[in-house]
């Protein structure tokens, strides 16, 4: 007998060479049968880019375009030892004893949440920026007790939010545009930092490289899919990151997306959210530019909202 192995098939080639044949060709099934799931099983864990067939490390496919599903278990195990750093329990490091440094979207959602603010929540800011200066969550964890998580793709930023000691989770990456994680040359420029076109592995100053995750994965390695409020500004690439969430499976009751720098303009994430279910329940803008941003509410939050109004 000849065995052979093509692609993700295997195939048993027999002759007739011993009276007792059927015995052999039995014992040659059953390895067959194992053969052939052993081979489903491991080219099945990963995807394989065009028709290459070849075992790839987590490594390397954390990078794409060798891709994980959002869900894979080991991309979660990844983020967990690697990605995500817990709440502290040190007293705070801030600058200031202002609890909302805000501009305004927290009191919106504040706002529409009503007494329910009370009852504790979960929260998601990306970008996190230092943790502190005009962040839209601070006041939600210290006046109200919420938990929550703090996503900051600027590895200079991110160390500045983790000596904050926020008590919130923090991630020390960017949120991927793409339904997998990728890795990206970020540019590094404090409050306007944001995702380039650079090609990685470059060595330039002003830019680092940086891991991008989907937000799914980071909700699935927090065991949490429902979410109070999301704090949305990455400088233009907030409609890419809304777009891979799978929303059928998440429950974000609020959000504050910032609508300037999109490509598609502000009006493609409105319709976006509202083909969602989502209603625009004000634009929160600021004279010096410091705000610009859509407030969303799921409609059954609210299912009588006014017209949408403009806070400065």
């Amino acid at each position: 007998m000849i065995l052979l192995a093509a692609g993700l098939f295997v195939s048993l080639i027999t002759f007739d060479v011993s009276p007792s044949y059927s015995k052999v060709l039995t014992k040659m099934d059953t390895l067959e049968g194992a053969v052939k799931d052993r081979l489903l099983v491991e080219v099945a864990s990963m995807r394989l880019p065009g028709t290459e067939e070849e075992m790839v490390s987590l490594d390397q496919i954390m990078k794409a375009p060798v891709s994980l599903n959002q869900d894979d278990p080991r991309l979660i195990q990844r983020i967990r030892a690697k990605y995500l750093f817990p709440p502290s329990t040190n007293p705070y490091s801030l600058s200031s004893a202002n609890s909302d440094p805000s501009m305004g979207q927290s009191k919106q959602i504040r706002h529409i949440l009503g007494d329910k603010v009370k009852e504790g929540g979960f929260f998601i800011e990306c970008g996190a920026l230092d943790g502190e200066t005009r962040s839209n969550t601070l006041v939600f964890e210290k006046e109200y007790g919420w938990r929550g998580v703090l996503i900051e793709g600027d590895p200079k930023n991110f160390e500045v939010v983790r000596k904050k000691n926020r008590r919130a989770w923090a991630v020390n990456g960017c949120l991927s545009t793409s339904p997998y994680p990728n890795v990206v040359m970020f540019k590094q420029s404090f409050n306007v930092g944001k995702i380039s076109s650079l090609e990685t592995g470059q060595n330039k100053s002003g830019y680092a490289e940086v891991q991008c995750l989907p937000l799914y994965s980071i909700l699935l390695a927090l065991n949490t899919t429902t979410v109070d409020y999301f704090s949305l500004d990455v400088e233009g690439a907030e409609l890419g990151v809304l777009r891979t969430i799978p929303w059928d499976k998440v429950n974000i009751k609020t959000l504050s997306v910032e609508f300037i720098h999109g490509v598609e303009g502000k009006e493609a994430l409105r319709h976006y959210m509202e083909k969602l279910g989502y209603r625009m329940y004000s634009e929160v803008t600021h004279p010096g530019g410091l705000a610009n941003d859509y407030i969303f509410v799921k409609r059954e939050l609210m299912p009588h909202t006014e017209e949408p109004e403009e806070h400065s």
